[in-house]
């Protein structure tokens, strides 16, 4: 059987034998025939099987199926065999998708004291050979076993390793390890070369490391680094396997989420190494977390674009705490003593009201991933948590609408704003600055409500930018521009594309801070302060600055424009008045500031209320009405709009639609 992705009217489907399905999805750590049923009767036929017998952070199995991985060579794949008989036989014309954890089992950390537990310590376990090739022929056996018995109805594998399975590598801070010690003397190449202390890891001072902590930023590329390869040798392995028969996919590189020390110790920086690579088919992250109350939008944790633009899929995660969900893990709980520990589910306090505020989320994470052209799972993570006939319903409402109403419609962006993150910009970064936190996650926002649909790229993908489709791309976190790369963007501003820099564009490039570069990069005149400024202000409303020194303001002349001041007058946001440089000194720009800059350069705008979220493509205008009152969106052409979601239609007047509010509060709009 052959599995690839294939694109069909702008979105991205999986082919299998070339039958095409979309990537709508199903997983749970408590999987029985009732859930499998439920979802597959609602049209699912694509399902996450996760094996593992490794307690998860909550104190109970990932799997009550049962450990596969035994001993050193050794492996009983039947609790593989009972999960995925249960599995065919509640989805019978279902395509699975078996899930292999790769961490160290309590017998192997008991035989090899030295070497740590992967699950806790990623990134030290990374660089035990012995580990790493044991793990690897237990990934490869348990793959060829699933071949060969139920080869014909896999899709694909994910890796799963790390906290969380997640790839995640945190819980020890970056500390060292003699394993990891030995290594980053090679990676440096210099036998004298030793890891940093804690303490300078997380040293306190300015924003940027200083050009005497060479060492910290070394180190911390290393760290990322090592996550990434590890990643990529499994991969590597897994592909001896399949053969790029199947589709391989992980969780990983959650750039716009983990915000503060966390995206530091996470080791998910160098997230582009996985991304393009060949090896590599599928990405997978939960919905965003500070992005879920009812009023907020949606938003992705993950550079969406890159991995799209190179057919590869990314899956949501729909694990949103319902109405319904259980609070408490009804089932026998140990910590990593043996000892009893707590069983509530992280989150239930803020789980969902009612059926309606779940529905409700359950629509918008949908609507933000078809008008991306993303993948989408439902996590029904203990069993239960879409429990009702209204939810299965909306769930089978949703598979109909992208399986058939929408099937023969174009699903290109229509995009004319890019926005570009990067990883390796942040190496330079101080641990304890918020700066990720602000300029990368709570952005998020401001993009969400500006009004205009916008693509999410990683910085390599900058080579790409399609200067006739492109009005304005806006550059989050780039700190160090190669020459190559600022070269790529002039010659975009000499087509007419404007550029939105933010924060402090090249200013630590080769380690060395100096303001005079990012002057160079922006085409203005910046100075630098260690005092603060206490706030942007802009249309009478004032936004605090949430980070620490150095703090940037823009000199006035008359070759710029301004557009916002620090409260005491300083020129906080600018551009050169031919427009190609649009300047932010400030890492967080207020949603109003976007818009107005983005309608300047004749970006059309959908919403100018930041409460009405719209999400749109070539043939669908969704809206998410979290406001107080009725939405008022704007259309390129008058007519009558059919809602797919409830029905009923609107019809516009002078290119203005009026949406009213109502309990479900998503809309996907077609006209007629």
């Amino acid at each position: 059987m052959k599995v690839k992705t294939t694109r069909e009217n702008g979105l991205l489907k999986i082919d299998i034998d070339g039958k095409l399905y979309d990537p709508l999805s199903f997983k749970s750590f408590r999987p029985n025939p009732q859930n499998i049923s439920e979802f597959y009767k609602a049209g699912v036929r694509l399902f996450s099987v996760l094996s593992s017998g490794i307690i998860c952070a909550l104190g109970v199995p990932y799997s009550r199926y049962g450990e596969s991985w035994i001993g050193d060579g050794e492996y009983d794949f039947s609790s593989i065999d009972r999960q995925m008989d249960m599995f065919v036989e509640n989805a019978p014309d279902g395509y699975f998708a078996p899930m292999f954890q790769i961490d160290t089992r309590p017998w192997y950390c008991e035989k090899y004291p030295e070497t740590p537990n992967s699950f806790q310590h990623l990134s030290q376990t990374a660089h035990d050979e012995r580990w790493r090739r044991a793990a690897a022929d237990y990934l490869k056996a348990a793959i060829a076993h699933c071949e060969e018995k139920y080869g014909d109805r896999i899709y694909g594998y994910f890796l799963l390793g790390g906290m969380t399975t997640e790839w995640l590598a945190h819980p020890d801070k970056e500390a060292s390890h003699p394993l990891k010690e030995a290594a980053y003397k090679k990676y440096r190449n210099d036998e004298n070369a030793t890891l940093p202390t804690l303490e300078e890891f997380e040293k306190k001072g300015p924003v940027f490391l200083e050009e005497t902590e060479e060492n910290v930023l070394a180190a911390r590329r290393f760290h990322a680094e090592s996550v990434a390869d590890l990643v990529l040798y499994f991969a590597s392995e897994a592909q001896s396997v399949i053969k790029h028969e199947k589709l391989l996919g992980l969780y990983y590189g959650y750039l716009l989420e983990l915000g503060g020390e966390y995206l530091f110790n996470s080791g998910h920086l160098a997230y582009e190494n996985v991304y393009l690579s060949g090896n590599i088919d599928m990405v997978s992250s939960p919905s965003a977390y500070p992005y879920r109350a009812l009023t907020d939008p949606s938003a992705f944790m993950v550079t969406q674009k890159t991995l799209d633009v190179r057919d590869k899929l990314y899956f949501l995660e729909f694990d949103h705490i319902t109405h319904v969900a259980p609070t408490m893990i009804n089932e026998p709980c140990e910590d990593s003593t043996g000892n009893g520990c707590l069983k509530a589910i992280p989150g239930a306090k803020n789980k969902c009201k009612d059926q309606t505020e779940s529905i409700n989320l359950m629509w918008r994470d949908f609507l933000l991933c078809y008008a991306n052209g993303a993948a989408m799972w439902w996590f029904d993570m203990f069993d239960g948590w879409f429990r009702s006939s209204e939810m299965m319903g909306a769930i089978e409402k949703m598979i109909t609408i992208r399986r058939d109403v929408l099937s023969n419609k174009m699903k290109d962006s229509i995009a004319e704003i890019a926005v570009y993150a990067e990883g390796e910009s942040m190496y330079h970064v101080r641990k304890n600055s918020w700066l990720a936190s602000v300029c990368l996650s709570d952005m998020r926002r401001s993009f969400a409500e500006m009004g205009a649909p916008y693509d999410l790229y990683s910085i390599a993908d900058l080579d790409r930018c399609d200067s006739d489709r492109y009005k304005l791309i806006i550059i989050l976190d780039s700190y160090d521009i190669p020459s190559e790369r600022m070269q790529k963007i002039r010659e975009l501003q000499e087509k007419g594309v404007s550029v939105l820099w933010i924060y402090a564009p090249d200013y630590a490039r080769d380690g060395i801070n100096d303001v005079s570069k990012i002057s160079d990069a922006v085409q203005m005149r910046v100075s630098v302060s260690d005092t603060p400024y206490k706030g942007l202000v802009y249309n009478g409303n004032t936004t605090p600055n949430k980070i620490a020194a150095p703090y940037f303001a823009i000199e006035e002349s008359d070759s710029v424009n301004v557009y916002a001041r620090y409260d005491d007058g300083k020129v906080a946001i600018a551009s050169t008045n031919d427009k190609k440089n649009i300047y932010a000194a400030v890492p967080f720009i207020p949603s109003d500031i976007l818009r107005d800059i983005a309608r300047e350069r004749g970006i059309y705008i959908y919403s100018d209320d930041p409460k009405v979220y719209t999400y749109v493509n070539a043939d669908v205008i969704s809206v998410y009405n979290a406001s107080d009152g009725d939405a008022k969106i704007h259309v390129k052409e008058d007519g009558v709009y059919r809602n797919l979601i409830e029905g009923g239609s609107y019809e516009s007047s002078d290119r203005v639609l009026r949406l009213p509010i109502k309990p479900i509060r998503a809309y996907m709009l077609v006209k007629e």
